[in-house]
């Protein structure tokens, strides 16, 4: 299992979800291009919607832990962090019967204790990588450039698939893959059993 992309590929990975609306907008633009990603699930939604999370996994994807409803972790108290961090693995494991490989804290925030508290629990802490500020909806052109400008090899890039209003993450995912592609560069997973890529 890694937690960074292979050589010569970035990592798509999408936090917050899965949602009703853009989950199913962004599988389908993932299968257009034939592209396996990585989704960090918050575990209330993981719990409101199994057939997506199902639908996540079968379609080749990572399912990994965005903590169960998306706190600042370093504020919590040991129990409240313990909770937040071990429910999502329980609610998706009983959910697709495999447990996350990882968790990525919401906000990028940890410190040494919610660091060993996720590995704890079994899972390997992991930071949000490039932050593409989808969620500011900065517009369709201004993601796409931003992105595109900072695409290197090696790269794991952070998109998000809930909570409300990602309509310019959908329309701007063809874009970036596409930009990604034409720089060369292929795609692979992060916190994945197995790590198909693909060019």
């Amino acid at each position: 299992m890694r937690t960074k992309p292979l050589k010569g590929t970035v990592a798509l990975t999408f936090d917050d979800g899965p949602t009703e609306i853009y989950t199913p907008q962004i599988l389908a633009i993932l299968k257009k291009y034939n592209i396996k990603a990585t989704f960090f699930m918050v575990g209330v939604n993981a719990k409101n919607h199994p057939d997506l999370v199902r639908q996540v996994l079968a379609e080749g994807h990572a399912v990994n832990n965005h903590s169960l409803t998306h706190p600042m972790l370093t504020k919590l108290n040991n129990e409240q962090l313990i909770k937040e961090v071990n429910m999502p693995a329980v609610i998706i494991n009983n959910i697709i019967g495999q447990k996350p490989l990882c968790l990525r804290y919401p906000f990028g925030a940890s410190n040494q204790h919610v660091r060993d508290v996720i590995r704890q629990y079994g899972m390997a802490p992991v930071p949000m990588g490039f932050n593409s500020f989808d969620y500011n909806r900065p517009g369709t052109d201004k993601i796409v450039s931003w992105v595109l400008k900072n695409a290197y090899s090696g790269q794991v890039i952070l998109m998000h698939d809930g909570f409300a209003k990602r309509e310019q993450t959908v329309e701007a995912l063809p874009r970036i893959i596409e930009g990604i592609k034409k720089k060369g560069l292929g795609f692979s997973q992060i916190c994945a059993e197995k790590t198909p890529t693909t060019t």
